[in-house]
């Protein structure tokens, strides 16, 4: 008797998943520093303006 597959499928697909959150998570400056895409343009961060009522 043959049993199905589709589970064995969705176990490498979670098990790949996975690996692939974490490679995104703990390694994603050096994965883009190997690739060569460079780092995202981001807006500068300016301080906030303080207001005439304003308490600091």
């Amino acid at each position: 008797m043959l049993r199905p597959r589709w589970h064995d499928g969705l176990i490498v697909s979670a098990i790949v998943g996975l690996l692939a959150v974490g490679v995104w998570a703990l390694w994603w400056d050096d994965v883009r520093g190997a690739l060569g895409i460079g780092p995202r343009e981001e807006a500068p961060v300016t301080a906030p303006v303080p207001t005439a009522n304003s308490q600091t």
